[in-house]
């Protein structure tokens, strides 16, 4: 039989201790680590998916998304409130900014999202509109564009269109009558599918052109048009508007 020293037991006792809790704060990490990584919820690809299958439920998401950048928004003045008594009552400036740097950190979060939010958006309203064209226009796969004579301005796509309202549009021989922006919209698509569905998986290279930078309803839609063009790998100088 063996004897320890209570010195000895203590320390052993003492050692087992801290392994233990080594153990437990490893175990407290790796789930806080596993937990940030289920965080994640916006993965373009997945959500985009949705988008092309389940528009109805991505609709929803969009729903749920503004209504968390309302509390966000909620959390951010109460915070502020909070930041501004302590400065009163407390003098306590260190903690104030504490408040305001969590205020700046939840901004941050609502920006992202309001940009998602966005992009979401538009790639509802993108496949919305192609999937029209398909089904209300595209019913004859010979079925060929009229092409017409249209007098007025001729527009590169990437312009400025604020107060602009079309009459067609111009690629290559096609000259197409178009109503507005919205009938635009589906006549471009029709085009690309029709006549240049093969430009999607061509190895050309595509003129790096950067849209004029300005607000605007009608700048939207031709925001619109240019992802379609570059999905199809056309050059924007190439694709015009007629004004």
């Amino acid at each position: 039989m063996v004897f320890f020293k209570k010195d000895e037991i203590q320390q052993r006792e003492a050692n087992e201790g801290k392994i233990n809790a080594q153990e437990i704060n490893l175990k407290g990490i790796e789930k806080k680590e596993l937990n940030k990584k289920n965080l994640s919820i916006f993965e373009t690809s997945t959500i985009g998916y949705v988008i092309d299958n389940f528009p109805e439920m991505s609709i929803e998401i969009q729903d749920g998304l503004s209504s968390i950048t309302a509390i966000l928004e909620n959390t951010i003045d109460y915070i502020e409130d909070k930041s501004s008594e302590i400065i009163k009552k407390n003098r306590d400036f260190k903690l104030s900014k504490a408040y305001r740097d969590t205020s700046i950190s939840i901004y941050e979060m609502v920006h992202n999202i309001d940009e998602y939010l966005k992009w979401m958006q538009r790639e509802y309203e993108k496949n919305e509109t192609i999937k029209a064209s398909c089904s209300e226009k595209i019913k004859n796969g010979n079925e060929k564009l009229e092409n017409v004579v249209l007098k007025g301005e001729e527009i590169e796509i990437y312009q400025d269109f604020s107060l602009k309202e079309p009459k067609g549009i111009k690629l290559d021989d096609n000259i197409i009558v178009v109503e507005n922006w919205d009938d635009l919209i589906v006549k471009t698509a029709e085009i690309l599918i029709k006549q240049y569905k093969n430009n999607k998986y061509s190895t050309n290279a595509v003129k790096e052109i950067k849209p004029v930078q300005k607000k605007s309803n009608q700048n939207s839609f031709r925001d619109t048009v240019i992802e379609m063009l570059t999905e199809y790998k056309i050059n924007l100088d190439e694709f015009k508007v007629i004004i």
